[in-house]
């Protein structure tokens, strides 16, 4: 894909990576949903369906973007990918939300906060050494296997959390004999994964080209522009939910998403790579310490006891923090 890019001038380029960015959104919802159909064909529970295949349809095009870079050898776009989405999501995507309603912060939502904590000390931790040595930090093959083996287990916690829920979905009979076609849905599931992963390629080829072309890192379109436009679908999740005055939605969604791209698009990531993820100092001056911010901005919501949802103010601290990112994003790029 690269090689068939190269020629093109950058315009051309810049418009293939935004077309990109949105068909890649459009064929994992699609994706999705006839994963959803092809599911209840097969009788599975919808709880186990929305823990496993809507979760993990939030963050398939950082998936499918970020392992596809990661084999192409540009271990720092996967990096920036995983680590924008998630300072994307809880800032930008929370925020705005919050401007259109208030978002309540639920239980679930401080679990979900508490693991999320620990799968980034996780990821971080291991790389101090290495850092305070050398200055650039290393995320180790191994550490990349036991995120990916922590997926399932979560999964389960998932799950579990379905299953103290009060509220229980209930099937549609109509809308599942309408999707009783078991053969055409399966062909709709295999054609919209091969159309994600030929959509991730064009993105990540298009991407390093524009970041060859004008003279900026890789790293820095990874972790804003492309980690945008893959949290596009949660940011038009939340407006919505918010809106409509079912914001609890949005927290379960981000939080989800969030885990999801340590364990699974992180782990992904590095556990295909001998040797680990070199961490460029970039991420130890901006990206962390960021992530680390904003999470813990969020935690004085998710645990405080006396504050139990996000409104319009904190909605505008979130959304400026945002900006505050790709300030500093910018400002290192003229270093």
């Amino acid at each position: 894909m690269l090689e068939l890019l190269l020629p093109l001038n950058i315009v051309l380029i810049i418009l293939i990576l935004l077309v990109s960015l949105f068909l890649l959104s459009k064929s994992a919802d699609f994706l999705v949903d006839n994963a959803v159909k092809l599911s209840k064909i097969l009788k599975i529970p919808e709880m186990v369906i929305g823990a496993t295949i809507v979760s993990f349809g939030t963050t398939l095009p950082e998936f499918s973007a970020s392992t596809i870079s990661a084999l192409r050898g540009n271990f720092g776009f996967a990096l920036g990918n995983a680590i924008g989405s998630i300072i994307t999501n809880t800032s930008l995507v929370l925020g705005v939300g919050a401007l259109f309603g208030a978002i309540p912060v639920t239980r679930k939502a401080s679990q979900k906060l508490s693991i999320l904590n620990i799968v980034v000390l996780l990821l971080i931790l291991p790389t101090i050494p290495r850092v305070l040595r050398n200055g650039e930090g290393t995320i180790p093959q191994w550490m990349g296997v036991v995120l990916l083996v922590l997926v399932p287990f979560y999964v389960l916690f998932l799950i579990a959390q379905e299953k103290r829920s009060p509220e229980i979905e209930i099937s549609d009979p109509e809308e599942a004999e309408s999707h009783s076609n078991l053969f055409l849905t399966a062909l709709f599931v295999l054609g919209a994964a091969a159309f994600v992963a030929f959509c991730a390629s064009a993105l990540v080829a298009s991407a390093e080209i524009v970041a060859m072309r004008i003279g900026m890192p890789d790293i820095i379109i990874s972790a804003t522009i492309v980690s945008f436009g893959t949290s596009v679908p949660e940011l038009t999740t939340a407006i919505s939910a918010a809106k409509t005055g079912h914001g609890g939605l949005v927290i379960g969604n981000v939080m989800g998403a969030n885990i999801l791209n340590i364990l699974l698009v992180t782990g992904a990531s590095i556990a295909l790579i001998p040797g680990g993820i070199t961490v460029p100092n970039s991420f130890y001056l901006v990206h962390f310490p960021i992530m680390i911010a904003v999470l813990a901005i969020f935690g004085y919501f998710a645990y405080n006891k006396n504050r139990n949802e996000i409104n319009h103010k904190e909605g505008i601290l979130l959304t400026s923090i945002f900006g505050i990112y790709l300030l500093s994003n910018f400002i290192f790029t003229l270093m």
